[in-house]
């Protein structure tokens, strides 16, 4: 038993940092954005994580363990890894769904992380602490969920919506190449026609 409140401490104490260290990446993607809806999840997101933070403070309280923070080196990777993805396209709709994918990634590691402690604490017979566990936990689930479909809409309305700093030319180039090629060559086709017309009025 002593093995696993030990291991429950150590779980506490990663992931009272991971939760500064997701608010600042969240902070962060905040900047490097521009869908609006988005923005607004981001900073909420980035407020969430702090109180979610002190909330952990709580039940550090209550199973009577002092709060030692230590570097979560998986959210950091997160981070590390959303940080490159960010830096390989300048393209504004790229950024959003990536910032929206780490977002994800972000989530599921909490829902990891806090179900397995959760677990722990129910085992430990720390019921209030179980408790407040599971109100982040469901918070995140509810966060996930709203990633899901703000990725989905994103998809869907990239075809017909302008992102900030691009024209209505670049946005359909990037999205339907095809279609682009098809429309350059109907205009060759009709500047040629045209242009035989020319000739024969002229004959």
């Amino acid at each position: 038993m002593s093995g696993n409140r030990r291991l429950f401490g150590d779980g506490l104490h990663l992931l009272h940092e991971a939760h500064r260290q997701g608010a600042a990446q969240a902070a962060r993607n905040y900047k490097t954005s521009t869908l609006p809806k988005l923005k607004q999840m981001l900073e909420a997101g980035s407020k969430q994580n702090i109180v979610q933070q002190k909330r952990l403070d709580e039940v550090f309280e209550l199973i009577s363990i002092r709060p030692d923070p230590k570097q979560d080196p998986a959210m950091q990777g997160i981070c590390d890894l959303n940080e490159a993805e960010i830096t390989k396209h300048r393209n504004a709709a790229d950024r959003d769904l990536i910032n929206i994918e780490y977002g994800q990634v972000a989530a599921h590691f909490y829902i990891a992380r806090y179900g397995t402690l959760r677990s722990a604490a129910h085992a430990l017979g720390h019921t209030k602490a179980a408790k407040l566990l599971d109100r982040t936990l469901v918070e995140t689930r509810a966060i996930d969920q709203a990633f899901t479909q703000l990725y989905n809409h994103l998809l869907a309305r990239r075809t017909s919506t302008r992102y900030p700093d691009e024209t209505a030319l670049a946005t359909t180039a990037y999205m339907h190449p095809r279609l682009t090629v098809g429309l350059a060559l109907g205009g060759i086709l009709v500047a040629v026609a045209l242009s035989e017309a020319g000739r024969s009025k002229r004959r």
